[in-house]
């Protein structure tokens, strides 16, 4: 009797592989009508929302018909956006709908009301994505799916760290409403999808382990584009270098959104004692919190070899090909993309151990990056004078390679391709 139970247990087995095979086979082999869902798309500039169109525009190359249902909102605050509307780009089909912004600090994370999300969450589709934090689309895209059975999987951006300060509930009447919120809707939410994707292995395991989900997998979803980057032409880098005013001086770049997360601050502080002849520190990205920003500016205030400023996407490659160290000082994030950017230009990246995929999966401490304890301001500044004064360049090489196998986006498509079926 035990025998043909495992005899049976075998047979079931096989079958349930060979469906799973099967499954992965005809998602490859035959053309999908995929929806993703969220609130930011670019031209708004952020991690989550390069990740997305690119991962999009691979799908679409391969013969998917993929649609991203979105906001017209450029900036993360809602404060600036651009037409709304139906528009066809790189192949996908983006629809931009009107939306409002919810005023002051919403606990339940839904600034965007975007009412054309509940109709658009029921349009035809053999796959439905939702992107991002907690939102209004997960809740239409939830009820799609239990309605309707068409899959669901969530692509989810929280980093472990941030989970755990949101369900720890502690700092006032919206911090515990925020936290209850997860507890008794977003988790129930998440348990019923299909997939939940997450951006680093301790992403993943907080979400698994926090919020007892057994439907977690992780996909470090940043990329880079080599055609891109080879695409950038000496003239282009000579102009960026006249642009900013560079002159012949080595570049520490700090490529990313002027937010507290992101660290700048903390970068000014660790570089500004140096005071290096022949460098000069660039912040490049948009400005997301003013009042941040304007800290920045007045702690750089009267250094002429600080530059902070902000770049269309062609310039800013070129000074990525100009850089000689790229920083991150984040002091929290899931992947860190523009790591992979510093790394296929050639520079030594220096990274915070905030930052939780290079601390769990990409990064070595000095065998192809330099990395420190977050918001540790002398570590930072260490690190940065030794990357000032040695060549590195097998740290260099090595993170150039690294990036080349496993960090293409045809690489990161090819792996989310091997999630995607099992929904």
């Amino acid at each position: 009797m035990y025998g043909g139970r495992l005899v049976l247990a075998g047979l079931r087995s096989r079958a349930a592989t060979r469906g799973a095979r099967d499954r992965v086979a005809s998602f490859h082999r035959s053309p999908l009508r995929i929806r993703f869902f969220s609130y930011f798309y670019p031209p708004c500039i952020g991690g989550g929302e390069v990740i997305l169109q690119h991962q999009a525009e691979e799908l679409a190359r391969r013969g998917h018909q993929v649609h991203v249902h979105t906001t017209p909102y450029t900036n993360m605050d809602g404060s600036t956006e651009v037409p709304s509307g139906e528009f066809l780009e790189g192949g996908v089909h983006v629809y931009r709908r009107p939306s409002s912004w919810a005023p002051g600090r919403n606990p339940l994370e839904k600034n965007a009301v975007t009412r054309a999300f509940l109709r658009d969450a029921w349009l035809p589709a053999d796959l439905l994505v939702s992107v991002g934090y907690p939102s209004l689309h997960l809740d239409w895209l939830s009820a799609r799916a239990a309605a309707g059975g068409t899959p669901l999987v969530v692509q989810n951006y929280v980093t472990a760290a941030f989970l755990r300060e949101i369900l720890g509930g502690e700092g006032g009447v919206n911090k515990r409403v925020r936290a209850e919120y997860w507890r008794r809707w977003v988790r129930p939410l998440l348990a019923r999808a299909h997939a939940v994707i997450a951006d680093s292995p301790a992403a993943a395991a907080a979400l698994s382990s926090e919020l007892s989900l057994s439907n977690v997998h992780t996909h470090v979803g940043m990329a880079v584009d080599p055609v891109e980057f080879d695409a950038v032409t000496t003239a282009r880098r000579r102009d960026v270098r006249a642009l900013l005013g560079l002159g012949t001086d080595q570049v520490v770049l700090a490529p990313s959104r002027l937010s507290r997360q992101k660290g700048a601050d903390l970068l000014v502080e660790a570089f500004l004692p140096l005071a290096r002849p022949g460098w000069k520190l660039v912040i490049c990205g948009p400005v997301n919190e003013a009042d941040f920003a304007a800290t920045v500016h007045q702690a750089a205030a009267g250094r002429t070899d600080v530059v902070i400023t902000q770049l269309p996407r062609d310039q800013l490659l070129a000074l990525f090909m100009e850089s000689s160290i790229v920083a991150l000082p984040s002091r929290g994030e899931t992947v860190g993309g523009v790591v992979f950017e510093g790394m296929y230009a050639g520079a030594l990246c220096i990274v915070s151990d905030a930052v939780e995929a290079a601390r769990d999966d990409y990064l070595r401490h000095g065998e192809n990056g330099l990395m420190f304890p977050a918001e540790d301001v002398g570590a930072l500044r260490a690190a940065l004078g030794r990357a000032m004064t040695e060549p590195m360049a097998a740290e260099r090489a090595a993170a150039r390679r690294m990036v080349e196998s496993r960090f293409t986006w045809t690489a990161s498509v090819d792996r989310l391709l091997e999630i995607y079926p099992r929904a």
